[in-house]
């Protein structure tokens, strides 16, 4: 049988690794993708009311948060290159963030340190609307 304190200590392993679900690329990326088809469902970012999304989720223990960027095509069954990569890469180096891009999944997935997530967010508002 297991005593109370290592039954409690893994309850709130448990709680803990949930909480933070969304804090691993893929879980964060399909979430973005299914946020966006069901706004291409009920017609709110269908046609030329597509608009990108970014999704951020925090990471206590490394005190950062992962973003992603979606684009999705104006149109069911079109192409449309994700340009988020290039633009997370310009706004990391316009203000000297420590962003850490992972080369082995998406360039739509970058980390960014808690301190300077808020700064990046703006630069890439800024870099996406000058572009």
């Amino acid at each position: 049988p297991q005593d109370s304190s290592s039954s409690a200590s893994s309850k709130q392993q448990q709680t803990k690794q949930q909480q933070h679900t969304f804090s691993k690329p893929l879980a964060l990326s399909r979430l973005a993708q299914y946020l966006m088809s069901m706004h291409r469902e009920n017609g709110s970012w269908a046609g030329t009311k597509a608009r990108p999304l970014v999704l951020m989720a925090e990471k206590p223990q490394t005190k950062s948060f992962l973003v992603v960027g979606y684009e999705y095509p104006e149109h069911a069954g079109n192409f449309v290159k994700n340009r988020f990569g290039y633009h997370f890469q310009l706004a990391a180096e316009s203000m000297d963030a420590a962003a850490k891009f992972d080369t082995s999944f998406d360039s739509n997935v970058v980390e960014v340190s808690a301190q300077h997530v808020q700064r990046f967010i703006e630069q890439l508002h800024y870099m996406m609307d000058s572009a």
